[in-house]
């Protein structure tokens, strides 16, 4: 198994684009909301681990994936075109 990469770098991506880049080593726990063509996502930062809470999606596949483990299997929502994943960017927003 693949474990995450060096540091705890998350990148949010929606159709293509970074919406958010978080340092889970130096980010508070917190709720962010994402929305893609009328459907949310809400995605959970807690004890500086990530994981997808709900999803207005038809499926919950990326709710059932639970905490973001590895660089090699991010959370993926279909649907609503996001992904979170971990990087090795150093700049955050976090």
């Amino acid at each position: 198994m693949i474990l995450r990469p060096h540091g705890q770098t998350v990148q949010i991506i929606q159709d293509g684009k970074v919406i958010y880049t978080i340092d889970l080593d130096n980010s508070d726990d917190r709720t962010i909301v994402t929305e893609y063509q009328g459907s949310k996502n809400v995605i959970r930062i807690q004890e500086h681990q990530i994981y997808m809470e709900d999803a207005e999606c038809p499926d919950h596949i990326c709710v059932k994936m639970g905490v973001l483990k590895s660089s090699a299997s991010p959370i993926v929502c279909l649907p609503n075109k996001l992904i979170i994943r971990y990087t090795d960017n150093e700049n955050t927003d976090a």
